[in-house]
């Protein structure tokens, strides 16, 4: 049982720091949005939403972790 509880804990600790490095892209990415003009604005605003759709996903597999934790 323990092995699984490290398991689950390595997973989540692996998920919160790719969602930390997430976070801090999404922030970097939207700030050159703001700045970019024509093409590159299209071009950043498409890197941007891939971003944001990772973040998302490694979200609802943190949560699906956490229930498995708790249960």
């Amino acid at each position: 049982m323990t092995d699984s509880v490290s398991e689950l804990e390595r997973q989540l600790n692996e998920l919160k720091g790719a969602l930390d490095i997430l976070f801090e892209l999404r922030e970097e990415f939207a700030q050159w949005v703001e700045e970019a003009e024509g093409g590159q604005r299209e071009a950043l605003e498409n890197v941007l939403g891939h971003i944001e759709a990772l973040e998302s996903e490694y979200r609802n597999r943190q949560e699906e972790l956490k229930k498995a934790k708790s249960a």
